[in-house]
């Protein structure tokens, strides 16, 4: 067992006879308690308010430990099921996941062991359905199959699997900035402090390796992007904004791709993560430079509208080579421009949703009478809201 990354069996991929509760007749619910205690990641139990990353990761530590002492069936142990009427699904069986809240050891590791006995004690019923909760909905048996209908039942039938995970990140992705964000009045940025700035953060949270879990490399990065944040203004979150397929896909940064590609040595890492940095405020710094040659801009000049719009979509497309999910930096250019342009919050979304939702695709250039089509589409809105 490794203390970065686990090994654990899918549930989804597990077949009646590892579920099966008749497999295991020794099994004690009684004695899972002390089991809890005594597997080695039970002495670091995350303190209340730890991230919930590290929390996650923590609880698949103990998944696998418990799978080493009592077998593949115990991985759902964060799991119930029932039959409902799901929302646009109608009724169907429904898995629902979700571990225990983190607070004092004590409880923490008694939820988890309650959780397994009643996983358990889910599994005996559906080796029964004694309450026929279950079995009456079940799909025909395929021929030489032994699983019981109540199985059958909860498998079938268009079941789907819910997931609940506190996902608190702590820093909003690039387009959720809004244009003052990204170039605050008091914004001092000195480009030469930059790769110090880096080289300290790299210092304080050491690097995971390739192979460690993705929550572990996931929380480093989000570590590093607050630290650049603490120092140079909120606007620094966009340094991971990469051109296609990388880490938030789509963006105008070609200094970052993602974690396995652009994580090598540290010194090598510091670089990249510098020139990415640098590269995004660059790409601000052009936005603004474009933004001023067109405003102010009287809301019913329509051809300076035009002319506008569709030399900001050319310069996203130029700087993101069109790649994967670039509409949705270019969607985030246009509502920064509205933005510096005086545009009401509450209008933007629907200037744009009407304009260019559905317009643009990844990988293809759209043609110039797309684009054309485009910024004569949101001028026109733009007057018509103004006049």
């Amino acid at each position: 067992m490794t203390t970065d990354r686990v090994d654990l069996p899918e549930l989804s991929r597990l077949t009646w006879r590892d579920l099966d509760p008749a497999a295991r007749p020794a099994f004690d619910p009684g004695g899972v308690a002390e089991l809890v205690r005594v597997l080695p990641p039970a002495t670091e139990v995350p303190p209340p308010g730890t991230d919930w990353r590290l929390i996650d990761f923590w609880y698949d530590r103990m998944t696998e430990a418990l799978v080493e002492h009592l077998g593949n069936w115990v991985v759902g142990w964060w799991y119930t099921v029932a039959i409902e009427d799901y929302p646009e699904r109608g009724v169907v069986p429904v898995w629902r996941a979700e571990r225990p809240p983190v607070t004092t050891p004590d409880e923490t590791l008694t939820r988890l062991a309650d959780a397994v006995v009643a996983w358990h004690e889910l599994l005996v019923e559906l080796a029964t359905d004694p309450h026929g909760r279950f079995a009456e909905r079940a799909p025909a048996a395929a021929d030489g199959t032994d699983e019981p209908p109540a199985w059958r039942a909860v498998r079938g039938n268009g079941w789907i699997t819910v997931y609940t995970t506190a996902q608190d990140d702590r820093l909003p992705y690039p387009s959720r900035l809004s244009w003052a964000d990204t170039d605050p009045p008091d914004r001092v940025f000195a480009p030469d402090t930059v790769r110090a700035v880096v080289d300290d953060l790299l210092a304080a949270f050491e690097l995971p390796s390739h192979e460690a879990d993705w929550r572990l490399k996931d929380l480093w990065l989000e570590n590093v992007s607050a630290g650049l944040v603490d120092r140079y203004g909120l606007w620094a979150v966009g340094w991971r904004w990469s051109v296609g397929e990388g880490d938030l896909d789509g963006g105008p940064v070609g200094s970052w791709c993602y974690f396995s590609h652009s994580v090598t040595t540290p010194e090598a890492t510091a670089t990249t993560i510098s020139a990415a940095l640098l590269e995004w405020r660059d790409w601000l710094d052009d936005l603004a430079e474009r933004f001023d040659r067109f405003l102010p801009l009287p809301t019913d000049d329509l051809d300076g509208w035009e002319r506008a719009v569709a030399h900001l979509v050319t310069a996203v497309g130029d700087r993101t080579q069109y790649e994967s999910g670039w509409y949705r930096c270019c969607r985030t250019v246009l509502g920064w421009f509205l933005d510096a342009a005086g545009i009401e919050s509450t209008r933007r979304e629907q200037l744009l949703e009407h304009a260019v939702a559905g317009r643009f695709d990844s990988w293809v250039e759209p043609p110039r009478a797309v684009v054309a089509s485009v910024a004569e589409n949101l001028a026109r809105r733009v007057a018509v809201d103004h006049a």
